[in-house]
């Protein structure tokens, strides 16, 4: 999977918000701790969560919670289950790459790609990743946003993720089409 850097913002409404709340929870924190989340807060975007457990030592990932909107599109739940199990075959690694660049570096992340957890490729979706930690600054949850790709956005080719600019949006960013590759 190629991965380009852009400046591109998150633009569906439900990333914004999630985005905003996690932000108001963080304040002057690297980010903020699990206890604070309180899923009543962003309740009518809950049908795009993702809710992923981190462990350490090794690194590993299962889902808590997968939002309504998220098992319907899939067609199946897997909630409790082990992202590094077989869910995904050959598209294990690039799943997982999302979750392990926000594990590792404790910092939210979003990407717009085809879909890669079914096969329904023609799907695109924006999707990001916000760190959840202990008292002690361990990320140990993160909260993750899956929506369609507004139909008037910027799509990547086959095969390709952008990585977004988490921190804007449509009306704060002067588009850009400036992309660099990331490994």
């Amino acid at each position: 999977m190629e991965r380009l850097k852009t400046d591109l913002p998150i633009s569906s409404e439900s990333l914004v918000e999630i985005r905003d709340y996690w932000m108001d929870l963080k304040q002057s924190r690297l980010m903020p701790t699990k206890q604070q989340f309180n899923p009543a807060a962003i309740v009518r975007h809950l049908p795009h969560v993702v809710l992923v457990d981190v462990f350490q030592e090794p690194l590993r990932f299962r889902y808590r919670l997968l939002g309504t909107k998220i098992t319907e599109l899939a067609g199946r739940n897997s909630t409790g289950k082990w992202l590094d199990e077989d869910l995904y075959g050959d598209k294990t690694d690039d799943v997982v790459w999302m979750f392990r660049n926000c594990a590792s570096s404790k910092r939210p992340i979003a990407v717009r790609e085809q879909i890669q957890f079914v096969d329904r490729s023609w799907v695109t979706v924006d999707v990001a990743a916000f760190p959840l930690g202990d008292t002690e600054g361990n990320i140990t949850v993160i909260l993750s946003v899956v929506d369609l790709t507004p139909v008037d956005a910027k799509l990547p080719a086959p095969g390709t993720t952008f990585i977004l600019n988490w921190q804007t949006t449509e009306a704060t960013s002067q588009s850009s089409s400036d992309t660099q590759t990331v490994s």
